[in-house]
């Protein structure tokens, strides 16, 4: 698949800038963005390049575009392709957002944003992900297993695990309800005091 950048999104990049404020935010880029927005769900095979979660489905409006350089610290690497990936809210928003932590130097990468090797997290764009971390996911009815391991001590494989928390992500339900008791049941019914004490709530209502 090929990122169709046309001479129109060109010149709306252009009127954006020279438009300034929040040029990220211009309505005038909403084509652009919903471009490298398909082209990234194609190229990470419909996952977060951060922990894999899973797009298949999922609305554009909940993926969010990445700029692996925060474009608050590089704003003249904001329409590099090599600096925008795709990926959830998760590790966009709650992690990373405008952090640099990452970066091995800020002025050596400032100079060679390319450069991998200033890079201490796995590069979307320069790097193969499954050649520093293994991500494994197995889903059965209501059971599921979803684990990382860090492979041949790759730095850059455990800084993504420490950095993205994905500890965090790791389940193994399977395992939990072999441990389970089997006489052990579980109820979604309210305990009756709880639920008398809701009822005369609404009714003073």
């Amino acid at each position: 698949m090929v990122l169709d950048i046309n001479p129109q999104d060109l010149a709306n990049i252009e009127t954006a800038i020279a438009d300034g404020g929040k040029i990220w935010d211009n309505e005038l880029l909403k084509d652009f963005k919903r471009k490298i927005k398909i082209y990234n769900r194609h190229k990470q095979n419909e996952q977060c390049c951060y922990c894999r979660k899973n797009f298949e489905g999922e609305f554009n409006m909940v993926i969010d575009i990445e700029h692996i350089l925060p474009k608050k610290h590089f704003e003249h690497l904001m329409f590099e392709t090599y600096n925008l990936s795709i990926s959830c809210k998760r590790c966009n928003m709650n992690i990373k957002n405008e952090d640099i932590s990452f970066v091995t130097d800020i002025f050596a990468v400032n100079a060679n944003p390319t450069d991998t090797n200033l890079y201490k997290i796995i590069h979307p764009n320069f790097d193969h992900y499954f050649a520093h971390l293994e991500y494994y996911s197995k889903i059965a009815n209501d059971r599921k297993i979803i684990k990382y391991k860090v492979l041949a001590d790759s730095s850059k494989g455990q800084f993504t695990y420490d950095y993205f928390q994905l500890t965090e992500l790791e389940i193994d339900s399977i395992n939990k309800a072999q441990g389970l008791k089997e006489t052990e049941e579980l109820s979604d019914a309210i305990d009756p005091k709880i639920a008398k004490k809701i009822e005369d709530l609404l009714k003073t209502k």
